[in-house]
């Protein structure tokens, strides 16, 4: 039924065609708009296309490939660039299709890499896996974005290949050169700068992510002088990068569980673990349930920032009031932790607050005092940092639904150690 909807709506559909065309272009979505702007960019309007013998072709559903009109958009082409971001989903199918067609109708295939000059030389092109070195026939890129900059090489490329360049005419090759100089131009004045040293060239306009102004993270991911921490899913994770002894990566709801193999095999007592709110109520809880049953010395960073920030600050929980500091220090108490404590840069809210297990509340100025403390008590400890992200914060701010407060921060420019934590 969703392959003759698409038959019948035409969703796949040629978008530049003309009788005498050899050389295909199958795209879809944001792939397919850089193309047209790839082609505008190499001076190639649908007139000019036509001339070239070009055929456009816009895929509307990657998968499944509808077979009838993708044979119609190859039939009587000499060769077919698949161009598409990331993995080959379109270019595998559209290979499958034609892979039985007689071979001097079938038209040759190329997508992420070309064919290589061996394979040219002997007339054949035998794919990825065929080739010594893929990525040195690498066509368009899968392993990041593409742009109109380097799909119009790719076209420029394929023209020349294909013969079609050269039998257009001194005119038109000429136009395409001068439209590649162009392009080079521009992608050689956006280049990052760099400076040529002993060691080989080195960035220099180059900026390492980092965590927002005012994020809880700047100061929850810190860990004493001598104590090393474990990453986590989340925003959180950019402390791997950053000087504050945090190492690893594992999946979520499999934070701080590599320790349990290693601690036997290191002479380390302690290790803390980063694991944000939104993960913990996915699954880091089975992480924090498997560090106890272990009996592993390992104090887990709760990071409560209110929001699951990375993916667009949604609440946390599925409850209307969403999931609390007061019910996450609750689970953790019923789940054996020596001990928890609730560290926070309002502990005025918790003022009367009673909860099972009465967890202590501090204030996080406190923080590397307690953590000093934890890293000395045997088994599982959890310190659950309560404070809001600073982009949701703003968000609430502007929307109204959070107070925004009279009392401003000027930052004096002079004395600013650049913590972010402002």
């Amino acid at each position: 039924a969703a392959l003759a909807y698409i038959r019948a709506n035409r969703l796949n559909h040629n978008v530049i065609e003309g009788p005498n065309d050899r050389l295909g272009l199958m795209a879809s979505g944001k792939a397919f708009n850089d193309t047209r702007q790839a082609l505008i960019d190499l001076g190639l309007d649908d007139a000019a296309c036509r001339q070239l013998g070009v055929r456009l072709h816009k895929v509307g559903v990657v998968w499944p490939l509808e077979a009838q009109l993708t044979r119609e958009f190859a039939t009587g082409l000499q060769e077919i660039l698949v161009i598409e971001e990331k993995r080959q989903v379109i270019e595998y199918q559209l290979k499958e299709e034609l892979y039985n067609w007689r071979p001097d109708v079938r038209p040759n295939v190329v997508g992420k890499f070309d064919e290589g000059e061996v394979h040219a030389a002997e007339g054949y092109s035998g794919g990825e896996w065929s080739m010594p070195n893929p990525t040195a026939h690498t066509l368009l890129r899968a392993n990041a974005d593409l742009n109109p900059a380097l799909i119009a090489r790719a076209i420029a490329q394929r023209l020349k290949k294909t013969g079609l360049l050269e039998r257009a005419g001194a005119d038109m090759r000429a136009r395409i050169d001068a439209q590649l100089a162009i392009l080079e131009a521009k992608e050689r004045s956006m280049d990052v700068l760099r400076v040529g040293g002993a060691g080989g060239a080195v960035q220099g306009a180059d900026r390492q992510p980092w965590f927002c102004s005012g994020c809880p993270h700047n100061t929850s991911t810190v860990v004493p002088e001598g104590s090393r921490a474990m990453g986590g899913i989340g925003c959180h994770f950019m402390a791997t990068w950053m000087d504050r002894s945090t190492i690893g990566f594992t999946q979520m709801g499999g934070e701080g569980v590599p320790w349990v193999g290693q601690q036997p095999f290191t002479t380390d007592q302690h290790i803390f673990a980063n694991l944000g709110d939104g993960t913990y109520f996915h699954s880091g809880l089975l992480a924090i349930r498997q560090s106890i049953a272990a009996g592993v010395n390992i104090t887990y960073k709760i990071l409560y920032n209110d929001a699951v920030a990375m993916t667009g600050g949604q609440q946390v929980g599925e409850r209307p009031e969403g999931h609390s500091v007061l019910q996450i220090a609750q689970s953790l108490q019923a789940e054996g932790a020596t001990r928890v404590v609730i560290v926070t840069d309002e502990p005025e809210k918790y003022e009367g607050v009673k909860v099972a297990g009465d967890p202590q509340v501090k204030h996080r100025d406190l923080l590397d005092d307690i953590q000093r403390e934890f890293r000395e008590i045997k088994g599982t400890t959890a310190i659950i940092y309560d404070q809001t992200c600073a982009t949701e914060k703003r968000r609430r701010r502007k929307r109204g639904t959070a107070v925004d407060p009279a009392k401003r921060v000027v930052i004096n420019e002079l004395v600013c150690e650049g913590c972010g934590d402002c």
